[in-house]
Parts: structure tokens; C-alpha cells; sequence
């Protein structure tokens, strides 16, 4: 070979070099049946991609992923004061699933600890207004409320309330402590 040729295919060699850290190195992602997620391409949301196999450029683009099934969600032995100074013991069972995927990967740092914190939060403030008759009499009513309250909140973050149903409710007056 001639000095030129191999010059010529040394420069080439390193121009492909150092476009390939410009555009990045190639990549795939293979999302399963029951994950889903967004594409940022210099932190940039670009799309949502869906399950299967998608190619990515290392150092420009990106896929956050989440998983799609149902989150359950079980509470047991918590404890909350009334408005007449009794308390509430109550525990429940509930499960939630993501609906949107971008609402919910930019809802919180941890999606799957979402649904949880919601439950929590509605049902103590809902029990939290109550007298302890109210709570001994109207627990379904109260279970609606709370199951009404969670559905709204966990759709703004981008999630679907599945189901919410007490697992126990007993309440303890102060003569009784």
C-alpha cells in the first residue's frame, strides 16, 4: 500500500472515532410486556415507547422505564386521633396501577411508593375529622370518601385506583386507655 492510502484510512479510523463520542454508541433497551417508558434525548422527553426493543445512542439518549402492573398496596395497625379525643385503629388493602407513564415517572422519585403515600395521607385525614361514632357507624360511607379522594389524587400523578377496602377499624375511647 501506498503512504497516502493508509494516512487516508488512518484519518478516517480517527474521525470515526471521535463521531462516534459526538453522536454517541449504539445501544438497545428491550422493555418486557409489562413495562413501559419515555425516551429523553439530551434530557429532553421525547417519546413514550412501549414494550419491545428500542436502539439508543450511549451519552445522548436515554429510556426511564417503569413498571406497568398493579401496585399493592397493605397498611396494618396504624393508629389515628379523633376529632372527640378517641383514637382509630385501622388497617386496609389497596392497589393502584400507572395509567400515564410520564405523569407518573415525573410525579415523584420513586413511582412505586406512590400509591401508597396517597392512600395513607387521604385515609388519616379522612378519619382524622371524624368522631368515633362516625367511624363505629359509617364505615362504608367513610371507605367511599376515601376511595373517591384517593381516585383523584393518584389521577393527577398518573395513576389508577384498582381498589381500597378497610381490612379492620376498631376505635378506642380515652376512658378506655
Amino acid at each position: 500500500m501506498e503512504p497516502f492510502a493508509i494516512l487516508f484510512m488512518c484519518a478516517g479510523f480517527i474521525g470515526l472515532y471521535f463521531l462516534r463520542f459526538r453522536v454517541g454508541f449504539p445501544s438497545s433497551y428491550s422493555l418486557l410486556p409489562f413495562q413501559s417508558g419515555i425516551l429523553y434525548r439530551r434530557g429532553i422527553p421525547v417519546r413514550v415507547v412501549s414494550p419491545g426493543r428500542h436502539r439508543v445512542f450511549l451519552g445522548r439518549e436515554k429510556i426511564v422505564f417503569l413498571d406497568t402492573r398493579p401496585i399493592e398496596v397493605k397498611v396494618e395497625s396504624r393508629a389515628v386521633g379523633l376529632v372527640d379525643g378517641a383514637t382509630a385503629f385501622y388497617g386496609f388493602a389497596a392497589s393502584a396501577r400507572v395509567h400515564d407513564v410520564q405523569k407518573a415517572i415525573h410525579a415523584s422519585g420513586s413511582y412505586s411508593e406512590l400509591p401508597a403515600f396517597v392512600t395513607l395521607c387521604v385515609a388519616r385525614e379522612v378519619l382524622g375529622r371524624c368522631n368515633a361514632e362516625e367511624v363505629k357507624l359509617e364505615q362504608m360511607r367513610l371507605n367511599d370518601e376515601i376511595r373517591n379522594r384517593c381516585s383523584s389524587r393518584l389521577a393527577e400523578a398518573g395513576f389508577e385506583l384498582l381498589s381500597f377496602g378497610f381490612t379492620g377499624v376498631s376505635v378506642v375511647s380515652r376512658t378506655e386507655m
